[in-house]
């Protein structure tokens, strides 16, 4: 089977999970040094995680893995997808 390639610059999706929905957003916005739209997704049925869609143009695979990596060590952040 023949692997896809990604074209750069594209739209690239990330979904972040936490307990606070306001401070994923704000961690989103300090994280990602580029215009992002960020907006509210599922919470978990008791209301405890919260997560949050992040939309943002990705120049390059090294970005991209840059952003992820940024996300994921923050501690205001459980998960990232």
């Amino acid at each position: 089977m023949e692997e896809q390639k990604i074209q750069y610059p594209c739209t690239w999706h990330y979904r972040i999970i936490g307990t606070n929905k306001e401070e994923l957003r704000l961690a989103a916005l300090e994280l990602i040094d580029k215009e992002i739209l960020c907006t509210p997704a599922k919470e978990s049925s008791k209301g405890k995680y919260h997560s949050v869609n992040i939309e943002v143009i990705v120049e390059n695979q090294e970005e991209r893995d840059r952003i992820f990596a940024n996300l994921h060590h923050d501690s205001r952040i459980k998960f990232v997808l």
